[in-house]
């Protein structure tokens, strides 16, 4: 198993033709049969949650306008009558799985659409007319030098009321040989053959016959690949932050695993050599991915009146402290490790803020909303200020494609124009970079580079083996790497279920076994 993971420069064997793998040699329960069953199970229930979320935003939007229906007549639930699963074939399961993906995608380009609507009738959108260059005219000229400013940069500084873009340079340091181009697999196919392809991959390299089997071979990876940062202050045994349970991470623990890209920003096969860098596994705060925001309950301001039913509203102050005190332990993986090109992205700020308002009120304004987003961004940046050894370039990958990636743009471009210029002078801004793809760049040069990913608590990666999650960052990192995805598959002690039990201790047990690197954070900024 080690030697297998350390060769990261060899191609990978896995093409565009191979299909799914097939039914299990000798086995009486084919755990893609399980899989496929778990993936109807979440597809079921994200159809309903975004029904529901639908009709929320045709009512707000029906609120700022005045209007009727958003786009075309609410669509009520419906009733779903379905076979039973157990009984049918892996074929049958695998078209359900596609059918309710393709519902799925359509409920999500409603979403955007009527996202958009809002954000157009927002005071954003008013002072940031997205005509040519936002209505600015020709492209300004690019600020004299790091810090200096254009004059109608400064106004637009000066003006909370502007969303800052990637028309001017602000004063800061950008690269900008991916603005304006597209990234990702060019259709559905395609992601599906690299996704299965990763898969077939993984399980060749673990040796099981079909992927979602136990690992249950005696080889253990190299300890040199694996680094494990387990945080013991008093903070990690508080509310949600324990691991256990459905979590193999805790709260503030993060994860540093060796890999190399397999598929650049185009979803296409990498050729040449590939050389390894970090990744690190880090978990974000979700504080308003859906009603059930899995870290909401634990950052609600703190009354007597409140019950289960009314929780209260979010407590901004304790949120950002363990915002910046998990960046915090990412930058002590990076000074341990020697880092030297940290790649950065608007950590936490794309689904795990998306519903925020439905939670709490107060953030169904855009206002709002980007006000929390700029105070997000600051911390952010406090911490790779105070905490990166001053010899470390960070390298920052912003989108600007849509109402949310300006608006996490905005909120990172102001808090650096607002940092010190010693951090200033270390950060490169990307538009529209991509941070595995950018990673595997750096990696050519420096053997000292880490990408941060927004892991999941439960299963490192996520269902990245599953249609869904077609933005999500953890789950694309792990179809674009096989080796990433195979030492998932053994931290997570993969079984194609979902987890329910974990001991507390888990991940520090299955790294040991692993021979990976064990530090114990025992606080703040210390390992």
């Amino acid at each position: 198993m080690g030697d297998t993971l350390s060769q990261c420069g060899a191609q990978s064997v896995v093409t565009e033709s191979e299909a799914y793998p097939q039914e299990t040699r000798g086995s009486k329960t084919n755990p893609q049969v399980t899989l496929a069953i778990n993936e109807i199970k979440s597809c079921l229930e994200a159809l309903q949650w975004k029904e529901q979320t639908l009709e929320d935003l045709r009512a707000r939007l029906r609120k700022m306008t005045g209007k009727g229906e958003a786009e075309g007549p609410s669509r009520p639930s419906k009733p779903r009558t379905l076979p039973d699963l157990r009984k049918s074939s892996l074929e049958q399961l695998h078209d359900m799985t596609a059918s309710l993906e393709i519902e799925l995608e359509e409920l999500h380009r409603q979403e955007t659409t009527i996202r958009q609507q809002i954000f157009e009738n927002s005071v954003y959108f008013k002072n940031n007319n997205r005509g040519t260059n936002n209505g600015r005219g020709n492209q300004a000229p690019p600020s004299a030098s790091i810090g200096a400013l254009a004059g109608v940069e400064q106004e637009w500084i000066d003006d909370p009321a502007c969303l800052l873009n990637e028309d001017y340079d602000w004063g800061l340091c950008w690269d900008r040989k991916w603005q304006d181009q597209p990234m990702g697999p060019i259709d559905e196919n395609m992601r599906r053959n690299r996704r299965e392809g990763t898969k077939r991959k993984v399980a060749e390299v673990l040796g099981l016959y079909n992927f979602g089997e136990p690992y249950r071979q005696p080889k253990k990876a190299q300890g040199h690949a694996l680094h494990v940062f387990l945080d013991r202050t008093p903070a990690s045994t508080v509310g949600n932050a324990p691991a256990g349970g459905t979590y193999l991470l805790g709260r503030y623990d993060v994860v540093a695993v060796c890999v190399c890209a397999d598929l650049d920003r185009n979803w296409n096969f990498i050729k040449g050599q590939k050389r390894d860098f970090w990744v690190a596994h880090a978990a974000a705060l979700n504080i308003g991915e859906s009603v059930h925001a899995t870290d909401f309950l634990d950052f609600c301001q703190q009354e007597n009146s409140l019950t289960d039913n009314n929780p209260g509203g979010l407590d901004e102050d304790p949120y950002l402290d363990a915002t910046e005190h998990i960046l915090a332990n990412v930058c002590q993986a990076c000074t341990s490790l020697g880092i030297e090109h940290l790649v950065f992205f608007p950590f936490g700020m794309g689904a795990f803020l998306r519903h925020l308002g439905q939670l709490d009120t107060r953030y169904t304004s855009d206002e709002e909303m980007q006000r929390l987003r700029r105070r997000l961004a600051r911390s952010f940046i406090k911490v790779l200020a105070a905490a990166t050894n001053e010899a470390t370039s960070i390298h920052l990958c912003l989108m600007f494609a849509d109402e949310e990636t300006q608006c996490n743009a905005d909120a990172f471009i102001r808090a650096l124009h607002d940092s010190p210029s010693k951090l200033r002078k270390r950060v490169t801004i990307y538009p529209e970079g991509d941070c595995l793809h950018l990673a595997h760049e750096l990696a050519q040069k420096s053997d000292k580079v880490m990408l941060v990913n927004g892991a999941n608590r439960a299963l490192i990666g996520n269902h990245w083996f599953a249609g869904r999650a077609k933005l999500a960052i953890d789950e694309n990192l792990h179809r674009r790497s096989w080796r990433m995805s195979a030492i998932a598959y053994l931290l997570n002690s993969f079984d194609g279920r979902e987890p329910v039990d974990r001991h507390p201790d888990q991940l520090l047990h299955t790294a040991q076994w692993l021979g990976g690197q064990i530090h114990m954070i025992d606080r703040i900024g210390n390992v």
